[in-house]
């Protein structure tokens, strides 16, 4: 495949998350009765265009953006206009623009789930896969591929209820049942501390091998897997504000390109399945980014608006903040997109 394809695959993958973005407003928007001048996928020159329902829905050339177009938005639009999205009530447009950032966190639910079940997830399995040299456990004679069957006397299959219980005998030596070609036996393994970890290891490392699951399970391991990706994202915006290195490791919509095609290119060279693995998982990071990215309470970004619409009903608010909330009412809704920079991509 040459370097073009991954280029378009990469465009392809950026824009349905931004398309499904756009298409959480949409949705909302005719769902709470709001009119909808246009609905536009891409971004540029108008490619293919249509009407329907009193709504104009058009293709661009660019496959990267979007927009949702409303009454009201315009400065030559009349005020007095029952269409005037801002004459609606704040409820209505409040639930029209949390839909956008909402619908990503969908997106990346779903991408997660199909990952899961078609390809699997990774998981630490009962077999010896290395032993460092010169180590306790190498000592005791314990070889690459022998599985431990119990510990201290209790049994047990599972790596990870193995490698707990060894961690629960803290600094003392333990008892290894180890099974090797059919036949068992016991094998008393020492301890030593290591200062990396601050634990006392034996040095061994277990298996780890593809399994494929069944859908409810895959459908759990995504809530798991996009919580850990969200928390992991909002560590990384602290971080912006306290490290500065962190914001030469970020990337805007052309950097994220350029990125899944570089990724794309290597996994698709291992395999067709590391490729279509290491697309759905970044499609998951940047559906997510894109989510977390508007939900910021930032004037410019949907969270801010709905901080405005949320502060809108409240009596006392005017003046300023009253100039600044119809300020925000005659901007476009934008799609941001980012992996951890905040980059606009202006309808």
């Amino acid at each position: 495949m040459s370097t073009i394809l991954y280029v378009l695959l990469a465009v392809l993958v950026l824009g349905i998350c931004i398309f499904i973005h756009e298409l959480g407003h949409y949705l909302a928007a005719r769902a709470c009765g709001l009119t909808v001048l246009e609905f536009a996928v891409g971004m540029g020159p108008k490619i293919i265009g249509w009407r329907k329902n009193d709504i104009d829905y058009s293709i661009r050339a660019f496959p990267i953006g979007g927009f949702c177009s409303f009454a009201g938005e315009s400065p030559d639009d009349e005020e007095s206009d029952p269409r005037n999205i801002n004459l609606q009530p704040a409820w209505k447009r409040l639930i029209m623009t949390a839909a956008g950032p909402f619908m990503n966190f969908v997106l990346a639910l779903v991408l997660a789930v199909v990952l899961m079940a078609a390809v699997g997830e990774y998981v630490m399995v009962n077999r010896i896969d290395t032993v460092t040299d010169g180590s306790p456990a190498a000592t005791a004679g314990l070889l690459p591929g022998d599985r431990i069957t119990a510990v201290n006397g209790e049994s047990s299959d599972e790596a990870t209820e193995i490698s707990a219980a060894i961690a629960q005998t803290g600094d003392s030596d333990v008892t290894l049942t180890i099974e090797r070609g059919g036949s068992t036996f016991d094998a008393v393994v020492a301890k030593q501390y290591d200062a990396a970890s601050g634990r006392y290891l034996m040095g061994v490392t277990f298996g780890v091998e593809n399994v494929r699951i069944g859908f409810f399970k895959a459908v759990g391991s995504s809530f798991a897997y996009c919580a850990e990706l969200f928390k992991t994202m909002i560590k990384t915006l602290g971080q912006m504000f306290t490290q500065k290195d962190v914001l030469d490791q970020v990337a805007g919509p052309v950097g994220t390109v350029s990125m899944m095609t570089q990724y794309a290119q290597q996994s698709f060279a291992q395999s067709f399945n590391e490729g279509m693995t290491m697309v759905l998982n970044l499609a998951v990071i940047i559906s997510m980014n894109l989510g977390l990215m508007n939900f910021l309470p930032l004037p410019a970004l949907d969270g801010g608006r709905a901080v405005l619409l949320l502060v809108e009903p409240i009596p006392h608010v005017g003046g300023p903040e009253k100039a600044l909330i119809q300020r925000v009412k005659e901007e476009k809704i934008p799609c941001i997109l980012c992996i951890n920079k905040i980059d606009t991509v202006e309808p």
